[in-house]
This record gives C-alpha cells, sequence and structure tokens, in this order.
C-alpha cells in the first residue's frame, strides 16, 4: 500500500515568506496521498489481471487484458508526472515529511517501470508463440544472463518485492519449456534443452533462497519489533517521584521475568542458530543474514540492559515511597504521644491513686519511647540513601552528577555501567550529558539514576528527629508534674495501710492487664492483614513464628498474672471491709477472664496461621505444576490436524495432570478445620479461598 502522510502544515511555519498558505499546503498533501492511492490500486489490480493472463498464455489461451493494462500502466505514468511535481512543491516549502514523500514516489514509479516492463515480456509471448523466427536459444540466453545478475535484498520490503518479481520470471521461464520441442534439430534441440533445464533449477534454486530469506528476515522483523515497542515503553515510562502506579510495574515486571523471559530468549537464540545455519550452507543473501542477526543480538542485549535499569528504578522507587510512608506514620505516631500527653497526662483533677496508675502508664509510654529512638535513627540512615527522585522531571539549577546503571551504544558514544556523568538538561526522556573529558553525549533517561542524597528526604528525617526529641521532653515534663502533685496529695491524706496495700494490689493487676492488651494487639495484628502477594509462604511462616514469640510472652506474664491474683485474693480474705475490696474483686476476676480469652485467642490464631501457611504451599505447588504444562503446551510448534490427534494430545495432557499434579500437592493438603476458623471470629484470607479452589480442581 501507498504510504500515508499526514495532513499538517511544516514544522517551522514562516507564513510571511511562504508562497501557499498552510491551508493550501494541507490541501496538497491530502491530493499526494489521493494520487498515491490510486498509481498503488492500478499497479495492484494491474498485476493481478497480467497474471490471469499469464495462465491462460500457459495453457494456450488468449490473454484477456492486454489492452485495459496498458491502459492502467499508461494513467499511472501520467499521475507519476504530477506526483512528481507536488513531491517539488512539498519539499520546497520544507513539509517535515518531504523526504519521505519524495522517497515513496521514487520508489512507485519503479515500480510502474517494472511494471510496463512486465507487460511487454508476457504479452510478447503471444507474439512469440505465432511467430515461426522466434529465437528461443537467445531467448533463454537473455534469461540465464538476468537470473545470474540478480542480487538479494538488504531489507524486508525489497525481498518481499524480489519475491514478487522473481514469482513472474519463474512463470515465464516455465512458459518457455512447452515451445522449446518444436524449434531446431534434434542436436540443436538437445543443447538447447540442457540449457533451459540449467535456467529452470537455476530459477528454482533463486526462489528457494528467495523465500528462505523472507521467512527468515520476517521472523528478525518481528522479534525487532517488539523489542523496539518494549524499549520505547520503558524509556517514555514516568520513572520520578510523580508516578505512584510503580507497584502494577513490579508485577508486570515479575510476571515477565518469570514467565516469558525465558521463553523469548529461546527464540532469540533459536534465530540467532538458523542464522548460523543458513551462512554454514552458504546462503547467497549472506550479508543481509548478517545484518539481522547482528541488528537482532544488538537489540536484544539493549533490551537486557534496559531490564536491568529497570529492577534498579522500580527498586529505588519503592525505598522512596515506602521512606515517605514510615516516615508519615512515625510523625502520626509522635503527634498521638504527643496529643496523649497534653490531655491524658494532666495531673489537674485526678486522686492519689489514678495519679499513681497514671505515673505507672507513662513509664511504660516512656520505656516504650526509648525502644522507638532506633526507628527514628533508622529513618534517618535510610534518609541519606533516599535517590532524589524529583531531579528526574524538574529542570536542575546547574549541571548534577548521575550515573550509568548499564551500558548503552547511542549516536553520540558510548555509556559505561557504574560510570559518573554531568547531567546538563533532562528535558524529555533522552538527556544530554558530558563525560569525564567534557564530551557531550546524549542517551535515554532511563540509563540513569541521580544518586543520593535527597535533600527532602534529608529534610523529613532531621523533622522527625526533632519532633522526637520535642515528645521525649514533654514526657519528662509530664511525669515532673505528675510526681510532684502525687507527693502533694500523699502529704495531705496518709490513709491507712490497708488502703495502700490495696492500691499497691491494684497497681499490680493494672500492669498485668496491660501486658495482656498489648499481646492481643499484636495477635490481632498478625491475623489482620492479607498474606503478602508474592511471598504468602513466607509472610505466613514469619507470622508463626511471631506468634510462638507471643507464646513465650504469655508464659512469661502467666506466674506474675498467678501471683497477683494470689495476693489479692489474700487481701480480700483478711480485710473484707477495706475500701479497695470491691474493686479487688472485680479486677481479678477481669484479669482472669482476659487472660483465658488470650489463651483461646492464642491457640485459634497459631491454628489459622498453620493452615494458611500449608495452604499457601499446596498453592505454590499448584502453580509449579501447572506452570510446568503450560511450558509444555507453549513448545509444541503446530495444533494437531487432525480431531483424533488433538483428542489424544488432550488425553495425555489430562492424565500427565492428574496423576503427576496430585501426587505432588497430596502431601501439601491439609484438613480444612473451618469450625475453628470461624470461632475465632476473624476473615478467611485470600489465600485460603484460592488455595480450596486449586484443591477442588486438582480432584476434578
Amino acid at each position: 500500500r501507498a504510504p500515508l502522510w499526514r495532513s499538517r502544515a511544516p514544522a517551522h511555519p514562516l507564513l510571511s515568506t511562504c508562497s501557499i498558505s498552510n491551508k493550501e499546503l494541507s490541501e496538497l498533501i491530502e491530493q499526494l496521498q489521493k494520487n498515491a492511492d490510486q498509481v498503488e490500486k492500478n499497479i495492484v489490480d494491474t498485476e493481478a489481471k497480467m497474471q490471469s493472463d499469464l495462465a491462460r498464455l500457459q495453457e494456450g489461451q488468449q490473454p484477456e487484458h492486454r489492452d485495459v493494462t496498458l491502459q492502467k500502466v499508461s494513467d499511472s505514468e501520467k499521475l507519476l508526472y504530477v506526483l512528481e511535481a507536488d513531491a517539488a512543491i512539498a519539499k520546497h516549502m520544507k513539509h517535515p515529511q518531504g523526504d519521505m514523500i519524495a522517497e515513496d514516489i521514487r520508489q512507485l514509479k519503479e515500480r510502474v517501470t517494472s511494471l510496463r516492463g512486465k507487460h511487454k515480456q508476457i504479452y510478447n509471448l503471444v507474439v512469440k508463440e505465432v511467430d515461426p523466427q522466434v529465437n528461443w536459444a537467445a531467448l533463454v540466453d537473455e534469461k540465464l544472463d538476468k537470473l545470474s545478475s540478480q542480487s538479494f535484498g538488504t531489507d524486508l520490503p525489497l525481498v518481499d518485492h524480489q519475491v514478487e518479481q522473481h514469482n513472474i520470471f519463474h512463470k515465464e521461464v516455465k512458459a518457455i519449456g512447452p515451445h522449446l520441442a518444436k524449434d531446431g534439430g534434434k542436436e540443436q534441440n538437445s543443447e538447447l534443452q540442457a540449457k533451459y533445464q540449467k535456467l529452470l533449477a537455476a530459477s528454482q534454486v533463486r526462489q528457494q533462497h528467495l523465500s528462505t530469506l523472507q521467512d527468515y528476515m520476517q521472523r528478525c522483523t518481528n522479534e525487532l519489533y517488539w523489542l523496539d515497542q518494549q524499549a520505547k515503553g520503558r524509556m517514555q515510562y514516568d520513572w520520578s517521584d510523580r508516578n505512584l502506579d510503580y507497584p502494577s510495574r513490579r508485577r508486570q515486571y515479575e510476571n515477565f521475568i518469570n514467565r516469558n523471559l525465558e521463553a523469548k530468549e529461546e527464540r532469540i537464540n533459536k534465530l540467532h542458530s538458523e542464522g548460523d545455519q543458513l551462512l554454514a550452507a552458504e546462503h547467497p543473501g549472506r550479508n543481509s543474514i548478517e545484518a539481522h542477526m547482528e541488528a537482532v543480538h544488538a537489540d536484544w542485549k539493549e533490551y537486557l540492559n534496559l531490564l536491568i535499569c529497570e529492577e534498579s528504578h522500580l527498586k529505588y522507587m519503592e525505598d522512596y515511597h515506602q521512606f515517605h510512608r514510615d516516615v508519615r506514620d512515625a510523625q502520626e505516631l509522635l503527634r498521638k504521644v504527643d496529643s496523649d500527653l497534653d490531655h491524658k497526662y494532666s495531673p489537674d483533677f485526678k486522686d492519689q491513686y489514678q495519679l499513681e496508675l497514671l505515673l505507672r502508664e507513662l513509664d511504660d509510654q516512656e520505656k516504650a519511647l526509648d525502644k522507638y529512638e532506633h526507628v527514628v535513627r533508622g529513618l534517618q540512615k535510610r534518609g541519606q540513601q533516599v535517590v532524589p527522585l524529583k531531579y528526574r522531571r524538574e529542570t536542575p539549577l546547574k549541571p548534577i552528577p548521575v550515573e550509568a546503571l548499564c551500558d548503552f551504544e547511542g549516536d553520540r558514544g558510548l555509556i559505561s555501567r557504574g560510570y559518573s556523568y554531568t547531567l546538563q538538561s533532562n528535558n524529555g526522556e533522552s538527556w544530554d550529558l558530558t563525560d569525564s573529558a567534557g564530551n557531550k553525549l546524549t542517551a535515554p533517561a532511563i540509563c540513569f539514576v541521580i544518586p543520593p542524597t535527597d535533600p527532602e528526604a534529608l529534610a523529613l528525617a532531621d523533622s522527625l528527629a526533632g519532633q522526637y526529641r520535642s515528645v521525649r521532653q514533654k514526657a519528662a515534663r509530664s511525669r515532673g508534674a505528675l510526681q510532684q502533685r502525687h507527693e502533694v496529695l500523699k502529704a495531705e491524706t496518709p490513709g491507712d495501710a490497708s488502703d495502700l496495700q490495696g492500691r499497691h494490689l491494684l497497681a499490680g493487676l493494672d500492669k498485668v492487664a496491660r501486658d495482656l492488651d498489648r499481646q492481643e494487639k499484636a495477635i490481632t495484628g498478625i491475623l489482620r492483614p492479607p498474606l503478602e502477594q508474592g511471598r504468602a509462604v513466607q509472610d505466613s511462616a514469619e507470622r508463626a513464628k511471631d506468634l510462638k514469640n507471643i507464646t513465650n510472652e504469655l508464659l512469661r506474664i502467666e506466674p506474675e498474672k498467678a501471683r497477683s491474683t494470689a495476693e489479692c485474693k489474700e487481701f480480700v480474705q483478711a480485710l473484707p471491709g477495706s475500701g479497695t475490696t470491691p474493686l479487688l474483686k472485680t479486677r481479678v476476676a477481669d484479669t482472669n477472664r482476659k487472660y483465658e480469652r488470650l489463651v483461646q485467642l492464642l491457640d485459634l490464631a497459631q491454628e489459622k496461621v498453620d493452615v494458611a501457611n500449608r495452604l499457601e504451599k499446596s498453592l505454590q505447588q499448584g502453580w509449579e505444576a501447572l506452570a510446568t504444562y503450560e511450558k509444555q503446551l507453549t513448545q509444541e510448534d503446530t495444533v494437531p490436524e487432525s480431531g483424533r490427534a488433538l483428542d489424544s494430545k488432550r488425553q495425555e495432557l489430562v492424565v500427565s495432570l492428574g496423576t503427576q499434579g496430585l501426587k505432588s500437592l497430596s502431601p501439601h493438603l491439609p484438613p480444612f478445620p473451618i469450625k475453628a476458623l470461624k470461632t475465632a471470629n476473624f476473615p478467611l484470607s485470600a489465600a485460603f479461598a484460592v488455595s480450596h479452589k486449586c484443591e477442588c480442581f486438582y480432584f476434578q
């Protein structure tokens, strides 16, 4: 088909100096396209009619379309004169596609010229057929000379054209054969037949070589197109801080690496191996084959380098956004603690017992703040490693250093992995840089990372550290205020010994209750979030380990709980009339119930996590088994032609899947304690449902 040219104004219109307006130029381009389409249509129609007449001639019949095809060739030549003039105007007006238009018209002209030559060859056969003076020997020599002068194209469109041309040529050669038996004497005819057989064999060999070359170049071109699209997609992707869709990109990347990369590499290697075989067989299209082999190899190497860059950028984006999320969470936690210090730990309107309770809670809070200091320091350390992604979309005020993530051979020089360069401009998907020697380079932005540090990340980490210090200081001031008020109340109301002992026992029960509450929150935190995608087996194993730690902590709390409740019971029996006795009875009962409920919850949680772990292992085994058969299916070159062969292949896979799949899965399929999981009153994970579905699939 004739190429489509955009109807648009020049890239840099200067209306004051142009002889025609942008609108007129647009109309000119539309007319160019229309005329080119007509020439293309004439060529296709003429070739079809000529092929039909050639077939009739070979069968000894008269042609039907001689005059019609000749008229279409003449009409096309007239249109080409108009096209050449219009193309010259478009090029003179500096149309952005002027050179492309001129080249396409030149190719159309070559095709029309070739078409006229074919017309003469085909329809001259009619004349020669009735002409008793035809020199068939000279015609065979002419065909041999023409065949020996033919070469092989270096690009696919040219080879496609050569295939079409040679198909016509080969039919012409075959059409000569029946006439040779009628010409010349026996000895002369024998020599002519030998020469003709040489021509026919050489034509068949060239036809085979062209077909092989066309097929190989087409498959190389398909891979080159795919690689080009993949490279463009990665080069045009936004790797800056503004892109929040990076988790989706990570999933696509992991899916391709795990499922498709190996198969793609096998296809690339197969192309290279087939190219080597063609070269070893001394295929006459050696230059074209080598050029396509080198192009596929170079683009594949570039693609692998871009995959390295993509992996690095995804990690930088994940680290960047995770750091900012962690800082926000830490800031929110410190703000909550700060608010509690302002309101919950105020000494106003509190009695002596309430102050003692607040002091104990504040003591726990300060211990937690002490432990939280390593989180703040860790964020400060991570802040120094955060990549400044914002600079990827903002023009730097001054040249900044960048580091190459891969090797890349550009139009203006070679980029080497690990080397440092200076970024001069980062507009678009390509960056302008200079190397250590001052040489100017241009390369895709994906090939580079702007190394740490990120001023914004450092400022956030420093702000968090300041917020942490402020909260620590406020906690110290709150403790001082509570202690001061407690001493005042203690001096005003000394109280009797039994009340002091009762408050001391209540404080012990409160500490046990707080410890139990912390463990309950920890269990809930383990069960509530869904298992992490991509590492569900490891995640469930880690949660089982965390529950084991909670079990050990509960074993540590139990003796303290038993001692505190026993002391409270002794106090209640000894002093039933004390003012703290009713409260002690209630707190003892609450503490025992809370402990028993926590033990039950822990047992159910451990059972649920164990079930999830076994089911995730089962699911993983299932995916691995399915992947084996998916790969086996992808390696089938062709679908069986007959229905019987197709049924046989399907049955073979079903039997193999049913036996091996169940055998690999059966050791990992656990019982289903649905009742226990429902009793735990926690939602079933997605992995549980999918695993159960997977198990049912295999049994079916």
